[in-house]
């Protein structure tokens, strides 16, 4: 038991965002930590980073037209030290505190209680996951197969 992925359509996301906001963010680049693992660990090989502006990590556009939907869709990873580029700290928090307003949505996001045999699948480019906290003195056995091939996006 435990251990459940929830799930989070980021198209319904975008969707709840006013109109004004889905203007501003046009153009807009985000970029997320990638000195901690997911669960919050420091990463081998990297030194821990107090300003986000320095933290190192991919930019990508905070909104992101889906290459097969024609959909757009929020286009967001952790919370923790990112950053929305070019701005200062303080407004890039508040900024994102807003877009994160309208994500994760309870009419929005779905639970996958796991039991043996389950398989899913999901599209990391509309959909936003994350893992519940498990007994870690449970055996627990996974398999994932990761699909590559996305074509660049804007």
């Amino acid at each position: 038991s435990g251990g459940d992925t929830h799930f989070c359509n980021m198209y319904a996301a975008y969707e709840r965002m006013p109109q004004a906001l889905r203007e501003r963010l046009v153009g807009m680049r985000i970029k997320h930590d990638a000195t901690h693992t997911s669960v919050g660990d420091l990463r081998v090989g990297f030194d821990e980073v107090s300003d986000p502006r320095e933290v190192p990590g991919a930019p990508h556009p905070i909104i992101r037209t889906h290459p097969e939907s024609g959909k757009r869709a929020l286009f967001l990873g952790r919370r923790y030290m990112a950053y929305v580029l070019g701005l200062s700290v303080e407004d890039s928090e508040a900024l994102l505190d807003e877009i994160w307003h309208y994500a994760a949505h309870d009419d929005d996001c779905w639970t996958q209680q796991w039991k043996t045999g389950d398989v899913v699948l999901w599209d990391n480019r509309a959909v936003m996951h994350r893992r519940a906290s498990f007994d870690a003195s449970e055996r627990r056995r996974m398999h994932r197969t990761q699909l590559i091939g996305d074509v660049p996006f804007e």
